[in-house]
C-alpha cells in the first residue's frame, strides 16, 4: 500500500488456526474499496495460526509472553499501538463479517459518536451453539437493551488516543465505552449489521463466560445490586459468582496490604 490506511483492523488470536481461513477472506472482502491494514496479534500461539496467517498480506505481531493480568486486553493494546488508521476496527478471529460491515458502520462515526458495534449472533450449527443462540434472545428483555460488544466494532482512533487505548481489564470493550463516555463520546450497538460468531461453544466455555463477565463487572465498578439484576434478567446466575469472587479477592489483597510492615 502506498497511502496511509483509513482503517486499521486489530485481530487478536490465540491458537485460532481453525478459523483463519474463514475469517481473513471475509474480512478482506468487507474491506474492498478502503485503504486498510490488518494487524494480527498472535498471543503465544502453539498451533499453526501464524503459519496460516502468513498466506495473507497482513501484519503479524507475535506476542511471546504475557505482561498484563488480562491477556486479551494486552493484545488489543499492542494492536492499537501499532495501528496507523484514522479508524480502528476490532474484530475477533472467530467472527465472520458480511461484505457491508465497514460500508455501513464507518459512515455512522461522526460528531460525538466514536464507537459502533455490530450485532453478534452465535452461529447455531451445534447443540451448545443453538443453546447460546437461543439465550442471546434474552437481550430483548434486558432493561438497558443490548450493550455494545467488543468482538466486532469500528472506532475513531483519535477518541481512543484521548484515553490511551486499552487498560488491563477483564472486559476491555466495556471499559473503553465507559472511558469514552467520560470524554463526551458515545458508543452504540447496531442491530442492522449482523456478524456471526463461528466458534463452537461448550458448557464449559459458557460457564467461564459468565464468571468472567462477573469479574469484569466488579472491575468496572458496577454494583452488586445492578449485577444481580443483570443476572436475573439475562438468566446468567454465575455472573454473581464471578462478581463475588473478584470482590473477595480484592478484600484479601487489601487485607494483605494492611498487614505488611
Amino acid at each position: 500500500m502506498t497511502q496511509p490506511p483509513l482503517i486499521s483492523v486489530i485481530c487478536c488470536a490465540h491458537n485460532e488456526e481453525e478459523y483463519i481461513d474463514k475469517f481473513v477472506p471475509n474480512l478482506l472482502n468487507a474491506l474492498k474499496g478502503f485503504p486498510f491494514e490488518i494487524v494480527l496479534v498472535a498471543d503465544r500461539c502453539t498451533d499453526n495460526t501464524v503459519g496460516k496467517a502468513k498466506k495473507y498480506d497482513i501484519k503479524i505481531i507475535e506476542k511471546e509472553r504475557k505482561e498484563w493480568k488480562n491477556s486479551y486486553a494486552e493484545s488489543l493494546q499492542i494492536g492499537y499501538l501499532n495501528a496507523k488508521g484514522f479508524y480502528i476496527g476490532i474484530i475477533d478471529v472467530d467472527i465472520i463479517v458480511p461484505a457491508n460491515f465497514f460500508k455501513d458502520l464507518v459512515p455512522m462515526i461522526k460528531g460525538d459518536l466514536a464507537s459502533v458495534a455490530a450485532h453478534v449472533v452465535t452461529y447455531p450449527d451445534t447443540l451448545w451453539n443453538r443453546v447460546m443462540y437461543a439465550w442471546e434472545k434474552t437481550y430483548s428483555v434486558a432493561p438497558l437493551g443490548r450493550e455494545p460488544y467488543g468482538a466486532a466494532r469500528v472506532m475513531l482512533k483519535k477518541a481512543l488516543d484521548k484515553i490511551n487505548g486499552f487498560r488491563d481489564m477483564p472486559t476491555p470493550d466495556t471499559d473503553i465505552d465507559i472511558h469514552l463516555a467520560e470524554r463526551g463520546y458515545k458508543s452504540v450497538a447496531v442491530s442492522a449489521v449482523k456478524v456471526y460468531h463461528a466458534r463452537h461453544v461448550s458448557f464449559g466455555t459458557m460457564v467461564d463466560g459468565q464468571i468472567n463477565g462477573g469479574r469484569g463487572r466488579y472491575a468496572l465498578g458496577i454494583s452488586f445490586v445492578r449485577t444481580l439484576g443483570h443476572a436475573l434478567f439475562r438468566f446468567r446466575p454465575l455472573v454473581i459468582y464471578g462478581w463475588l469472587s473478584e470482590w473477595q479477592g480484592s478484600l484479601h489483597t487489601k487485607q494483605e496490604h494492611k498487614t505488611k510492615p
